[in-house]
C-alpha cells in the first residue's frame, strides 16, 4: 500500500508536456502515423475499395441489360 502512495506523490509533479510524450512514446499508431509505416493500409484500403466499386457497378450493368 505504501508504494502505490509513493507512485502518486511522483505523479503529482509530471508536467502535461511529459504526460503527452509519455502516451505518445506508448501508443503505437501515433507512432506508426509518424514514420510512415501506416501507408500499407492506407494501400490495401484505397485497393479493396476499387475491388469492390468494380464489382457494384458489374451488378449493376447485368441487372440492367436483364431489362
Amino acid at each position: 500500500m505504501q508504494e502505490n502512495r509513493e507512485l502518486m506523490k511522483l505523479n503529482e509533479h509530471l508536467t502535461d508536456a511529459e504526460i503527452t510524450w509519455a502516451i505518445r512514446y506508448l501508443d503505437p499508431d501515433l507512432c506508426a502515423e509518424r514514420t510512415g509505416e501506416d501507408a500499407g493500409t492506407l494501400v490495401g484500403i484505397c485497393i479493396t475499395l476499387v475491388i469492390g466499386l468494380t464489382g457494384a457497378i458489374t451488378c449493376i450493368c447485368l441487372y440492367m441489360r436483364s431489362l
